[in-house]
């Protein structure tokens, strides 16, 4: 790597390729030309934990993926997916009410009483 323009060389990328049998690392699906993307493993945002822009810090990810993972660390990302797929029958149930319009408006003393109930 070349510490002044912090470049991968492609023959890295394609190593990873190699070592990735050309699928995402987050996900397993298959990595295409249009969707692969370089996804640093500790966000460079994240400099009290990221190594470094170099090797050791990144993997390919289809975009969608990585745009998901954002600036949180691998173990946050995949708590999060956990959390996610848990809340999965309760996320179902609130769409189905607001879908059918079951939503009812509120007034906020209401509001606030329902507050201080919880």
């Amino acid at each position: 790597m070349d510490e002044n323009n912090k470049s991968i060389p492609i023959s890295y990328i394609r190593g990873l390729l190699v070592a990735q049998n050309c699928k995402c690392a987050l996900s397993g699906k298959q990595l295409t030309p249009h969707d692969a993307t370089v996804d640093h493993i500790v966000a460079l945002s994240r400099t009290d934990q990221s190594p470094s822009f170099g090797k050791q810090n990144i993997w390919l990810a289809q975009k969608k993926y990585n745009a998901m993972k954002g600036t949180m660390t691998y173990d946050e990302f995949i708590e999060a997916c956990q959390m996610v797929l848990a809340n999965k029958e309760a996320s179902k149930k609130l769409l189905t009410k607001i879908r059918r319009l079951r939503i009812q408006p509120i007034s906020k003393d209401d509001f606030e009483n329902w507050l201080k109930s919880q």
